[in-house]
């Protein structure tokens, strides 16, 4: 675990417009705050089905949180709940929202993912915006289920037998028994010696690998989780325009849930 460091500097929120209460927003030029994206209501929807009813008992660590806003909408459902950022600039926004929104059952902790292990097992395990930051995405998948009792929720770009032009990315590849492409994160050692101030980049691997998303899913179960599935309500209400010219076939990235039968209890 990383130990706290005070920065005297402004706290600055590059993405999550998290409703603080009293009128207050994080980014209040964007008109939908993170509770009410697409992104957010369709994890909810499949939380809602999945936990029903008293979460007081049930917990949900968030991985590479970035500013919180995820974190906050799981804590405002009643989850216990657990943020792990490893960059100080956007663990202070994390603490920053935590002060304003008065939920005793939210934490954050800055730590790289890989060490979340330290921190317990969890009924839930998110992942959003960070399997495509890593080299190694199979082992970061084994060690999600490892520390997993129920779901696993992952949100993440994949590659396709199409060069998506949107990012730039090598031809197919194979990286730990999967088919996909390398992305570079960091091109240059003066890049990656700012990485503390490149908050939508890895942090420690100067490339990440994107799976095709055959591969992906085969991945989700063979790390142990035996229900696996895509949720596509993210998009919207036009899934066939979504799919075939939109925002799916634009960003190739998915929402995908791994679940261990067995790991459900009564609430």
């Amino acid at each position: 675990m990383f130990r706290r460091t005070v920065f005297f500097m402004p706290i600055v929120f590059t993405s999550h417009n998290i409703d603080l209460g009293n009128g207050e927003r994080t980014r209040s030029h964007l008109r939908l705050t993170i509770e009410q994206e697409g992104w957010f209501l369709a994890v909810k929807r499949t939380l809602d089905v999945m936990f029903p009813g008293d979460r007081s008992n049930v917990s949900i660590v968030d991985l590479g949180c970035l500013e919180g806003g995820y974190s906050v909408g799981f804590a405002r459902m009643g989850f216990q709940t657990l943020g792990l950022e490893v960059r100080q600039a956007s663990f202070d926004a994390c603490e920053y929202a935590r002060s304003k929104v008065g939920l005793p059952n939210l934490r954050f902790v800055r730590d790289d993912a890989w060490n979340f292990g330290q921190y317990g097992d969890f009924d839930i395990v998110f992942c959003c915006g960070l399997l495509y930051h890593f080299d190694r995405p199979l082992e970061f998948l084994k060690l999600a289920s490892e520390h997993c009792r129920s779901l696993f929720i992952l949100n993440t770009h994949f590659s396709t037998d199409v060069k998506n032009d949107a990012f730039p990315q090598s031809d197919l590849e194979w990286n730990e028994g999967m088919e996909g492409r390398w992305f570079i994160e960091y091109p240059d050692e003066k890049t990656f010696a700012d990485r503390e101030n490149r908050r939508w980049a890895s942090w420690d691997n100067r490339r990440s690998f994107w799976p095709r998303r055959e591969w992906l899913l085969q991945a989700i179960r063979q790390v142990g989780f035996d229900t696996v599935m895509e949720q596509f309500d993210a998009h919207g209400e036009n899934l066939v325009e979504a799919i075939q010219t939109g925002r799916y076939r634009k960003e190739d990235r998915g929402l995908f849930i791994g679940a261990k039968s067995g790991g459900f209890r009564r609430q």
